[in-house]
């Protein structure tokens, strides 16, 4: 009998043995960051005075960052700290195009979080630290499920998100109270802030999405240094061509829905002075006539105005793009020098 029992015992710590270094760089990377993670609560009028929560972490001595959504229409903004400790916060900047936002405290920060200086692996670990529920930093273990484009940007609303162009997917429980949660390697530094969940509640039905660590970067660093962010901007209103008559679309030699039509080119913008043309609409709004219909930025085809919108943003301002564009019945090539958008 104690030969039999050896045997597995064996097997058992050679197993442990194999296992343990990994939980202990996972327990390391937890202990080290939670400090930097904070709960942020505030009441909105369109939550009926019932407090909202979301979650964020410090990346310098007194700033944090979070999502945009998360903050908007927020009144009397508390940040709670892993000690249990709140304190008052106010909005030092935003990126809607991003769908972040910059708040500043007084206090110091308990511990503050790097972000990885390389994008990470499909496969590797993802540990998410965050509030769900409003329940203090609590965590939660996956992998990178996926990198690919932001495909719902339409479902963060108006400009929120709209510039996001790569996400990473991952199954760590993302649930509501989870955004702007950092998402850490075993090295406890930031790949990623959770932005969004599709299909439900990640873990269970749904897909965790995170905005990637390098674009999280660049935008805090052009908050810092500008006020505003310092991507690419075209200067005009898309509209996709599914939301158009496809009897009209046909008439004007277009044969499928691929595409975004421009339907007003802002005054002084690069678009103006590239030459892009914006539809003509009555006074009551209807369509009398399409405007440009771009099909192509930098020679890869869009299928619509969020994809037009996020290949401008991989830009900087100074940054000349080639349009691929369709007008009266042709194919025309315009080459656009992108600037910056200021804030109203």
């Amino acid at each position: 009998m104690k030969r039999a029992l050896a045997l597995p015992l064996f097997f058992a710590a050679a197993l442990a043995a194999v296992a343990y270094p990994a939980e202990v760089a996972r327990v390391r990377a937890i202990k080290a960051a939670r400090p930097a993670v904070v709960r942020i609560q505030g009441k909105a009028s369109y939550a009926e005075n019932e407090p909202v929560w979301g979650s964020g972490f410090f990346y310098s001595a007194h700033r944090l960052v979070t999502n945009y959504h998360v903050i908007e229409g927020l009144e009397k903004i508390t940040v709670t700290f892993a000690d249990g400790s709140r304190h008052p916060a106010w909005v030092f900047a935003v990126d809607k195009g991003l769908d972040l936002a910059l708040l500043e405290v007084k206090a110091s920060a308990p511990a503050i979080l790097n972000f990885a200086p390389q994008p990470p692996e499909v496969g590797q670990t993802a540990l998410l630290i965050a509030s769900p529920y409003g329940r203090l930093n609590l965590v939660s273990l996956g992998i990178v499920s996926g990198v690919g484009p932001f495909e719902d940007a339409a479902g963060l609303g108006g400009e929120v998100g709209v510039e996001i162009y790569q996400v990473l997917y991952t199954d760590a429980k993302v649930q509501p109270g989870s955004s702007g949660g950092p998402l850490i390697d075993l090295n406890g530094q930031v790949i990623g802030v959770v932005d969004a969940v599709l299909g439900g509640p990640s873990g269970a039905s749904g897909v965790g999405m995170a905005i990637p660590a390098d674009l999280v970067r660049q935008s805090i660093q052009d908050l810092e240094t500008y006020g505003y962010p310092q991507r690419g901007w075209l200067g005009v209103k898309l509209v996709d061509l599914s939301e158009l008559d496809p009897v009209l679309l046909r008439a004007v030699g277009l044969v499928d829905q691929s595409g975004a039509m421009v339907d007003r080119v802002e005054p002084g913008s690069p678009a103006e002075k590239a030459g892009l043309k914006g539809a003509e609409r009555d006074q009551l709004g209807k369509l009398l006539s399409l405007g440009d219909v771009i099909l192509a930025v930098d020679g890869r085809p869009v299928k619509n105005r969020f994809e037009v919108i996020q290949a401008i943003a991989r830009h900087r301002p100074g940054d000349k793009v080639r349009l691929l564009i369709w007008r009266n019945g042709k194919r025309l090539e315009l080459e656009v020098t992108l600037s910056v958008r200021r804030p109203k």
